[in-house]
C-alpha cells in the first residue's frame, strides 16, 4: 500500500469493505491498480483510479445489481467518480476486448456493461507495476504479456487513432484534446524508444530528449495545460497551436513507421 497516494487510500478501503460485504470470499480473486497509481504518477485533481477485478466466473443479476449499488455509494464521493476499471472472469486474464465476450466496467463511477480500455499495455502495466490490494498475488495469476503486442497496439494507436483525429481541425481548438494528443503522442514515442511504459508526464519529458527541438514549444504547451491550465497559452491564438497538433500527428506518424514499425 506504500505506492499508493494517501488521499486515495480512505476511497479504496471502502471500495474493498463493500466488496468483501457484498460478495462471498469466493467468487472475487482479486482486486488489482495498475495506471497511474502503479506508476508513481497520480494526480490528485485529474488522475483516475485504474482498476482490475478479476472473479471466479460470471455476475449473476442479483450480483451485478450489488456491483452498481457499490459505485453509486462510492460516487457519493468525488473520488468514487473517477474509478474506471473492469470486472473480468479468471479465464479473461491477459486477454484484449477482440478475445473477450462483454463484460461489466466502471467507468466515471458508473457501471456499465460491453468493452472498456482494455488491451496489451493494460495487462502490461498489470503484470510488471500492478499492486495487489485484496486477493491472490499477480503472479497467481498465470499470465504473461508480451512487448510485440505493446507495439501492435502503439501501431493502431498511430496509424489508425490518430491519424483519423487529425483529419478533424474542429476538436484541436479544445484544451482538453491538444493536452490529450501532446501528452499521449510523447508518451508512445518514449514508450517505443526506451521499451518502458511513462507516466504522462514522464513521457514529455522523454519525449523532450527524443524529438527535434522545433516541438519543444508544443511539448511545453501540453505541460502547461497539464499542471497549469489556467496559466497563459505559449500560442498566440488558438488555431495556430492547432495546426501544430496535427502536424505533430503527422511528424509522430512519419517517425514512428520508421524507426519503430518497419512498414516504409
Amino acid at each position: 500500500m506504500n505506492k499508493i497516494p494517501v488521499t486515495i487510500r480512505s476511497c479504496l478501503s471502502d471500495y474493498t469493505e463493500y466488496i468483501r460485504d457484498q460478495f462471498t470470499s469466493d467468487l472475487i480473486v482479486g482486486i488489482y491498480l495498475y495506471g497511474s497509481i502503479s506508476l508513481n504518477g497520480f494526480d490528485a485533481e485529474k488522475s483516475d483510479i485504474d482498476f482490475i477485478v478479476v472473479l471466479s466466473r460470471d455476475l449473476t443479476q442479483e450480483e451485478s445489481n450489488n456491483l452498481k449499488f457499490i459505485h453509486k455509494e462510492l460516487s457519493l464521493n468525488s473520488l468514487g467518480k473517477r474509478m474506471d476499471g473492469i470486472y473480468i472472469p479468471m479465464n479473461g486474464v491477459g486477454k484484449s476486448n477482440e478475445e473477450l465476450p462483454p463484460y461489466f466496467y466502471c467507468s466515471s463511477g458508473k457501471i456499465k456493461t460491453g468493452y472498456w480500455d482494455i488491451n496489451a499495455i493494460t495487462w502490461w502495466m498489470v503484470e510488471h507495476y500492478g499492486i495487489k490490494i485484496y486477493g491472490k498475488e499477480i503472479a497467481e495469476l498465470n499470465f504473461q504479456t508480451n512487448w510485440k503486442k505493446i507495439i501492435e497496439n502503439m501501431e493502431y494507436n498511430i496509424n489508425t487513432y490518430w491519424i483519423n483525429k487529425a483529419k478533424n481541425r474542429f476538436i484541436f481548438m479544445f484544451n482538453d484534446m491538444v493536452e490529450f494528443c501532446i501528452l499521449t503522442l510523447s508518451r508512445i514515442v518514449s514508450t517505443l524508444e526506451a521499451e518502458k511504459i511513462f507516466t504522462k508526464i514522464e513521457g514529455v519529458r522523454k519525449a523532450e530528449e527524443i524529438l527535434p527541438q522545433r516541438w519543444h514549444l508544443l511539448l511545453k504547451e501540453g505541460l502547461r495545460l497539464r499542471n497549469n491550465p489556467r496559466t497563459t497559452s505559449f500560442y498566440p491564438a488558438r488555431w495556430k497551436r492547432a495546426m501544430e497538433c496535427r502536424k505533430l500527428i503527422s511528424f509522430t506518424h512519419d517517425l514512428c513507421n520508421r524507426k519503430y514499425f518497419n512498414n516504409v
